[in-house]
């Protein structure tokens, strides 16, 4: 629309210029035009570099993630300048899909998918194990521990899945034979709700969801804790390295200075979230993330919070997927990880 109005003006004056001035006109025109939508355009992708890279962002999982987190949700810290933004989602899929679109510096992933990840190029690696075992056998009947379960019917959310597998390895660690594993429901929130409603008896629920049904229903009692652990002669070593924080290839890269800040950052967070479990729990409370104090303190220990560097796990990091692999090698993505999967802060 402006090039025809512009075009009408020319031609007004066209008995006053030549066609020499003519196309002069034009030109310049389009020259300032151009220029005006470039500096346009500048501006804009200025704007959401900078935002960007005053931002360190961190995928977060609800749930026993968050609560590790609990100190840095409550008060965001800022490193040289950058502010840390908590990005909260409920489904692993959910960090996933934010990961492979570049829009995360850090992220929590239970470490099979993690594995599973890197396996396939995606270019993160793991920092640190914060999470050992979130998985529990509940049961609003009569059994209290695992001797009791001959001949039983257990829930299990995802056939497959990490709470399936373990508890199929427990049986077996255990020698209970003769029971059957229903995969009728699919999520965590199911099977509470499941056991709540009496429609199953025995289940394996993950935290926090068995601090809350302990709450709501005094029949429902644990059974046992779903380990993972492996026997060095008379001695059991903890396995369990069930969650990874991951770091981006892109931000070791051009933020090597700032890794071991945000790794000492939580560090610090998940220490006072086991150190300090009443005002922990307090926050957890003020976040919306547990629904009263009992539960919230009750939450926290339940989820055994344990940062540990993972240049230090290489050897359980690797007994632990490799039950996975042996389980079914496309969990973890056909293979052990290399070296490179783990990353080394200094």
């Amino acid at each position: 629309m402006y090039l025809c109005i512009i075009l009408v003006l020319i031609f007004k004056q066209s008995n006053k210029l030549n066609l020499q001035k003519v196309m002069n006109m034009i030109r310049n025109t389009y020259k300032t035009k151009l220029i005006s939508l470039i500096c346009c355009i500048c501006l804009i992708l200025s704007s959401c570099t900078n935002k960007s890279s005053e931002t360190i962002r961190i995928g977060v999982l609800e749930g026993p993630s968050a609560i590790s987190f609990i100190k840095m949700i409550d008060n965001p810290p800022v490193i040289e300048g950058k502010k840390i933004e908590i990005v909260m989602k409920s489904e692993p899929i959910q960090i996933q899909a934010l990961m492979m679109q570049g829009k995360l510096d850090f992220a929590i992933l239970p470490t099979v998918m993690a594995a599973n990840l890197y396996n396939k190029g995606l270019k993160y690696r793991m920092l640190a194990c914060p999470i050992w075992g979130t998985l529990y056998l509940l049961t609003n009947g009569n059994e209290r521990n695992f001797k009791d379960l001959k001949g039983k019917v257990i829930s299990v959310f995802g056939q497959g899945a990490t709470s399936d597998i373990l508890i199929q390895r427990k049986l077996m660690s255990n020698r209970i034979s003769n029971v059957k594993i229903d995969y009728s429901y699919t999520t965590n929130q199911e099977i509470a709700k499941a056991l709540l409603y009496k429609k199953t008896e025995l289940a394996v629920v993950s935290e926090p969801m068995v601090s809350n049904l302990l709450a709501m229903d005094s029949s429902i009692h644990i059974v046992g804790k779903i380990d993972c652990e492996e026997y060095i002669g008379d001695l059991k070593e903890d396995i369990f390295v069930q969650t990874a924080f991951m770091v981006s290839e892109r931000f070791t890269v051009n933020n090597p200075t700032l890794v071991e800040q945000v790794c000492h950052t939580y560090s610090h967070s998940c220490n006072f979230t086991n150190e300090q479990p009443e005002l922990a729990a307090k926050l957890l409370v003020k976040h919306n993330i547990s629904p009263n104090i009992t539960v919230a303190k009750q939450s926290i220990h339940l989820c055994n919070i344990r940062y540990i560097s993972a240049f230090a796990l290489e050897e359980q990091v690797n007994k632990y997927l490799k039950v996975f692999y042996d389980y079914n090698p496309k969990s973890i993505g056909g293979k052990l990880p290399d070296g490179n999967f783990i990353f080394q802060t200094y």
